[in-house]
């Protein structure tokens, strides 16, 4: 059987701990091979208060984790009985099996362009020097241009009363100004 991914329902705020004793718990019951990764999918969010640069992260999803697995009574059994765990996303009452996520969802979610992408490799979709618009955050309706890409974010260059100023910004946070 292969892994799949899971929406699980959690209380809110302790997304975090329940993953932490989550990974606890695979490792103490030797399951390890059943189980893939575990997200919280979360984003920074950069904000200027009292003149001062703020970066702080975001759940993207409040009380939820994504989980690759593989699916049995003993892994569901796991992951439902963990303190903080309400119930698995997509779970009909009647059959009380869970639905996996799509992959096209999954692939969203770690920003992965199924179209041009190597297995496991991440697209990124803008180019230094490239126009971009801002499209939610403190920022929003901003235009700007891709100073820095990194990793998991870029520094955009914007004009704020006529100085500019770097904003970081998750690679969903913008589109291309240019298209």
């Amino acid at each position: 059987m292969s892994m799949q991914w899971y929406a699980v329902h959690t209380f809110t705020g302790q997304e975090n701990n329940i993953k932490k004793r989550l990974e606890q718990m695979i490792e103490r019951e030797g399951v390890q091979d059943k189980f893939g990764r575990i997200i919280v999918p979360t984003r920074e969010v950069v904000s200027n208060v009292r003149g001062k640069r703020r970066i702080s992260v975001q759940n993207l999803f409040p009380a939820y984790i994504i989980i690759e697995m593989e699916l049995d009574e003993l892994t569901q059994h796991l992951v439902s009985t963990i303190n903080g765990v309400t119930h698995f996303g997509g779970m009909t009452r009647a059959s009380r099996v869970p639905i996996p996520l799509r992959q096209s969802e999954v692939d969203r979610l770690l920003g992965v362009d199924p179209e041009n992408s190597i297995e496991g490799e991440i697209q990124i979709p803008y180019t230094i020097g490239e126009n971009v618009c801002i499209k939610e955050g403190p920022f929003k309706g901003f235009v700007g241009v891709v100073d820095e890409i990194m990793e998991a974010k870029i520094k955009v260059m914007v004009s704020v009363f006529g100085r500019s100023t770097p904003v970081e910004l998750a690679f969903n946070q913008v589109e291309s100004a240019d298209a």
